[in-house]
């Protein structure tokens, strides 16, 4: 599995650098080394990038129609989607190198055909892609937010643009 939690107690044996480097909040997060590694492939190769959130945006629209804590999930999902694509043309690069790295983990295990529950157990198949992403969202949400008012006042701008012109 992608995803390690350790309680507080683990964070206090870090030294000061190293809770630095892994904190997100008040809980440590660990992506597995496999996982940092497969996520950097991904992160070097705009190609294999593009199709990730391609087979996201094509599994999110396939699961619609769920409600409740999948739906709400999967709305933050179209978000990290965005943020990536504008990341991969330049147009967004306001985000910590981490952070990428837990938004691309999540979606990685997100479209994933092997992971924790397989999707096709219905009623249970999305939960723990949504419990994935759920986390993965509450460690970046503050460079998340950052990114939808960013995206919200470049769509502003791009309006008040065309109310002048047309």
């Amino acid at each position: 599995m992608f995803w390690k939690s350790k309680e507080q107690d683990t964070e206090m044996r870090l030294t000061d650098e190293e809770r630095k480097e892994k904190s997100f909040g008040s809980k440590v997060v660990d992506l597995s080394e496999e996982a940092i590694i497969k996520v950097k492939e991904y992160l070097k190769n705009d190609d294999k990038l593009k199709r990730l959130i391609r087979d996201a945006e094509e599994k999110t629209e396939q699961n619609k129609y769920k409600k409740g804590f999948v739906e709400e999930t999967l709305d933050s999902l179209k978000s990290m989607c965005e943020l990536i694509k504008a990341y991969v043309t330049g147009d967004y690069r306001n985000i910590p190198y981490k952070s990428l790295i837990v938004i691309i983990g999540s979606i990685l295990y997100f479209v994933m055909p092997a992971d924790s529950i397989p999707d096709v157990l219905v009623g249970l198949g999305f939960t723990d892609d949504a419990a994935v992403i759920a986390f993965a969202i509450k460690q970046v949400k503050d460079d998340l937010d950052k990114f939808i008012a960013w995206k919200s006042r470049k769509e502003s701008i791009h309006q008040e643009g065309f109310k002048g012109g047309i």
